[in-house]
């Protein structure tokens, strides 16, 4: 469920569209990307992405491009925004699709009130009545698939750019209207890139992307940490009033090693809980296998001697434990995997939900170092997961345990 936009054209070559692109987004700093099938996709916001698809030699020698986007949750600005960027790259025979017919009547008024309202105010309308009918658990709204799940519990809507319990959703719609809701929920809720623009871009960043450490952990840390900063500096400077998130507004800049420029003066927000996905722990799937790890843990991929691949989760900036994860693909199903108690310090079977594991601990020694190491094997089907995870200090094993024994195989469907 979600408001969409496809369009055709046609244009004298990739090359032109690409240079069209690129000239329009010189000023605004567009993201390009150019993947491996020629594809390119532009960003115009956080959440906010116009793919173009190339089909050479059409008629009359002509490229044809075939392209669309998603609104939501970027919004209506976002959606304003993209048809004009298609208009200005100068397309023969340009043709919209378009569910909020926008692209052929222009009336911004319109789009928000009759699609993007509409569509925020169904999805609160589905998320109450599934809290009525006793279902507890979180409502992910726009939430890519293919990247790692927040753990949340309760009756909530899960969005990039924010996390509200039902409750607390329907008593702002009473008291302020879906409006004010619409100006917390969507990247780009106005016409113009204006304070709130800003305001919620540094939002979905302190929500879904920022791991909460010290930029000179990473280049991506020190790239989330500046973004987040950065627009909330720009939406004071165009609104000092807009309500921010004064206190992760510090925290972020402490990681970075800035000092405020904000000041303490300004208006804080009063949302029901404080932004961060990646503070608590997150479900990280790959392949059939989905683990419980923390949020602050970066996912790297490395290759064993045998060109198998390794998937790694650890946060570098602490000394936390090393998850290691390996994947083998064999002939026949696999039952109950085991290993030889006799040489490990603690031994136990348990069940996941699609398979069985096992996991095992020993105390190791590498140059003279001392540390610890679980070892656990999941079967499910012909797949055989290797976990490895070592770590320096005992007390930390029950943790792993536990995030070990939450570890789920998704079934494959005949």
């Amino acid at each position: 469920m979600a408001i969409e936009l496809s369009f055709k054209g046609q244009i004298k070559s990739r090359k032109k569209l690409l240079n069209n692109i690129t000239k329009l987004s010189k000023n605004s700093s567009f993201e390009i990307i150019v993947d491996d099938e020629g594809d390119i996709s532009v960003t115009l916001c956080p959440t906010g992405e116009i793919t173009f698809h190339i089909i050479e030699g059409g008629l009359w020698h002509k490229t044809k491009i075939e392209g669309n986007f998603q609104s939501t949750p970027a919004g209506p600005g976002f959606h304003k925004a993209a048809v004009d960027f298609i208009d200005a790259l100068n397309m023969e025979n340009l043709f919209y699709e378009d569910d909020t017919e926008y692209a052929e009547d222009r009336d911004f008024a319109k789009l928000c009130n009759n699609h993007f309202y509409r569509w925020l105010e169904a999805l609160i309308e589905l998320a109450s009545q599934k809290t009525d009918e006793g279902n507890e658990h979180p409502l992910f709204i726009c939430w890519s698939t293919n990247q790692y799940m927040p753990v949340v519990c309760g009756a909530k809507i899960v969005a990039p750019t924010g996390l509200w319990s039902i409750k607390f959703i329907n008593q702002l719609i009473h008291d302020k209207g879906i409006e004010t809701l619409a100006d917390r929920f969507f990247v780009w809720p106005h016409e113009q890139q204006d304070a709130t623009f800003y305001r919620n871009s540094a939002m979905k960043l302190l929500w879904e992307d920022c791991y909460y450490v010290p930029s000179e952990r990473s280049k991506s840390d020190a790239d989330f940490n500046r973004s987040i900063i950065d627009n909330l500096e720009k939406a004071y400077g165009l609104n000092p009033m807009l309500p921010l998130p004064y206190d992760n507004y510090c925290e972020v800049c402490h990681l970075d090693g800035s000092s405020p420029i904000i000041p303490s003066t300004a208006v804080p927000m009063m949302d029901e809980y404080k932004p961060g996905y990646r503070k608590g722990m997150v479900e990280e799937t790959i392949d059939r296998l989905t683990i419980t790890i923390p949020g602050s843990y970066q996912r790297h991929l490395e290759f064993n001697d045998d060109d198998w691949p390794i998937t790694i989760w650890y946060d570098q900036s602490t000394d936390s434990p090393v998850w290691r994860l390996t994947i083998f693909e064999l002939e026949k199903e696999i039952g109950k995997p085991k290993l030889d108690g006799n040489q490990y310090d603690y031994y136990e079977e348990f069940e996941v939900e699609g398979g069985n594991g096992v996991l095992a601990s020993q105390q190791c020694q590498e140059d003279g170092d001392d540390f610890y190491m679980v070892i656990c094997q999941i079967a499910s089907g012909t797949s055989l997961h290797l976990i490895t995870v070592s770590y320096k200090e005992p007390k930390e094993f029950d943790q792993i345990r536990s995030q070990l024994l939450l570890t789920t195989c998704r079934i494959e469907k005949e």
